[in-house]
């Protein structure tokens, strides 16, 4: 596939960075990364898998593409320079990969390889059989590559914001007395794929005591009255990530349950209001936590962040937290979820995906609010 526009000013972006970090070269496996520089992905599980492909991109070559025999006919349909094969074995896999370099001429100079991705048993004999190279971590230098979106990019975020959206609308409906929260997940899910998604990211249906423990899988457990049931999903378009959580209650809110959902209601709309280019990830923070603190539920608040960068991936860099000193940046996406939490009587942790504009933000998850789905549900 003959590389576009978009593709072209990736590459250069991520060169700009390479040069002013010294790296001759980047090696990148994880799926998000190697599909953001070809198009290439291996396929989706929620289980790990020793990787099988390797993207390799130089400041004058690639990226090179390196598949295993089985799946090379698929690079039709991604942008390489050149595509060999990778063999199945350790072994194998750190020849090619070596030998690729040292013909690139880089095996010499700095390669970043993904320290939070690949094995330490694959990483360690790597290093040593590029002994005349310098190994360092791409994952500080892709951070800040994928930190802030180009215009494409965020479409598709649009796009995947509204396919999370019918996952929230249907989980919501199905949230019924008597529902398992395996049969609301499914609802769930099976609305985002007929939306349109590739995959269903995460699934987190909690209830009752669930929902306060935030445990992290949906289970056989029936809804009860009076449970809190928090929805926390998220989906895949095209490779990028959408995440949304909202709060609702089975039958009749108890005046503990009202005042948690709006709390955390208050608590995100504060922090979307603070959200703007130049604005300290903690601030974010800081204007969600006042809310607790003025409510006198500050040690509600349980979870040690408020928000996380999204895109490839679910949590991406920056966090807002405390203690965040990055500053946000024109066309960086959040998801923010601050919430308050409470034993015996539920948790309030609504979430919205927030893309930061040139005067503020916009909100690209428009779901009505736990707060507002008291009066709704």
């Amino acid at each position: 596939m003959q590389a576009d526009g978009l593709y072209q000013r990736k590459w250069a972006r991520l060169r700009d960075h390479m040069r002013k970090a010294g790296v001759a070269t980047v090696v990148l496996s994880e799926n998000g990364r190697t599909r953001y520089v070809s198009g290439y992905q291996r396929y989706y599980t929620g289980t790990y898998l020793p990787f099988v492909h390797v993207a390799v991109l130089t400041m004058d070559a690639g990226p090179m593409l390196l598949l295993p025999r089985h799946v090379m006919r698929s690079v039709e349909e991604c942008v390489a320079e050149q595509v060999r094969e990778f063999p199945i074995d350790q072994d194998g896999k750190i020849e090619t990969l070596a030998r690729l370099l040292e013909e690139l001429g880089v095996a010499r100079g700095r390669v970043a390889v993904e320290f939070d991705f690949v094995q330490y048993g694959y990483l360690v004999p790597l290093t040593r059989r590029l002994r005349e190279a310098e190994v360092i971590d791409v994952a500080p230098l892709m951070n800040r590559v994928t930190a802030v979106k180009f215009p494409e990019e965020i479409q598709v975020i649009r796009e995947a914001a509204h396919m999370v959206e019918l996952g929230i609308a249907a989980a919501v409906e199905a949230s019924r007395e008597g529902a398992t929260e395996l049969g609301v997940a499914a609802y769930s899910s099976a609305a985002m794929l007929h939306g349109g998604a590739e995959f269903v990211n995460h699934m987190c249906v909690r209830s009752g005591p669930h929902a306060v423990g935030l445990f992290p899988v949906p289970t056989p457990r029936a809804l009860r009255k009076g449970d809190c049931v928090q929805i926390d999903i998220g989906c895949i378009h095209q490779g990028y990530v959408s995440d949304i959580n909202r709060t609702v209650v089975v039958g009749i809110p108890t005046d503990e349950q009202r005042a948690l959902m709006h709390v955390g209601q208050e608590m995100l709309e504060r922090g979307i209001a603070a959200v703007r280019p130049g604005a300290t990830a903690s601030m974010i923070w800081r204007a969600s936590f006042e809310v607790a603190e003025r409510a006198g539920m500050a040690d509600r608040v349980i979870i040690p962040f408020s928000g996380h960068g999204i895109g490839l991936g679910l949590h991406e860099e920056p966090y807002v937290t405390p203690d965040s000193t990055t500053v946000l940046e024109e066309n960086m996406i959040f998801a923010l979820e601050p919430g308050v939490y409470a034993p015996g009587i539920g948790g309030s942790r609504p979430e919205d995906m927030v893309l930061v504009t040139a005067t503020g933000c916009e909100v690209m998850t428009r779901y009505p609010r736990d707060g507002d789905l008291l009066r709704s549900h």
